[in-house]
């Protein structure tokens, strides 16, 4: 009779795990997205990398494009600089606090996809080679990965 009481006790318990699981798990499957630190860590330091390499090839492409000379290309050309000092600073910011949601990484992440969706307009209003274009693409995803991490609009 002993071992009677033990299998529904153990089967009760058992389904208390399982129930628990997966309330757990689906609490998972309701947020957009499921961040980690590290996975933060890594947007930022693309973001980085990425804004530096771009703004290179960016400058160099519209010195040879139909607006160099203009005030379009100081427009142009302020545009990549604030987006690459805007995700240095995110980088920087997000290395000192090491949290996400900290008021000064949140305001340079702000200020990043702020500056991403300036330099989009311009891209958009103009045609650059297919590598700058590509270039762009692996940028804004990255930009649109930050502002996914923060519930954000992406960057058009």
């Amino acid at each position: 009779m002993h071992r009677t009481l033990r299998l529904p006790a153990l089967l009760a318990a058992g389904a208390l795990w399982i129930s628990m699981g997966v309330a757990a798990r689906a609490q998972d499957a309701n947020r957009d997205v499921v961040v980690t630190k590290a996975d933060v860590g890594d947007v930022v330091e693309r973001l980085s990398n990425r804004t530096g390499e771009f703004k290179g090839e960016f400058d160099a492409a519209v010195s040879h494009s139909m607006i160099d000379g203009t005030r379009l290309e100081d427009r142009a050309k302020k545009c990549a600089d604030n987006l690459q000092d805007s995700a240095k600073r995110l980088r920087d910011v997000f290395h000192d606090k090491r949290d996400k949601n900290n008021p000064a990484v949140r305001d340079a992440a702000d200020r990043t996809l702020a500056a991403g969706s300036e330099l989009s307009q311009v891209v958009q209003s103009h045609r650059f080679t297919d590598k700058l274009q590509k270039d762009w693409d692996l940028l804004r995803s990255d930009l649109n990965a930050l502002a996914q991490v923060y519930g954000l609009s992406p960057v058009q």
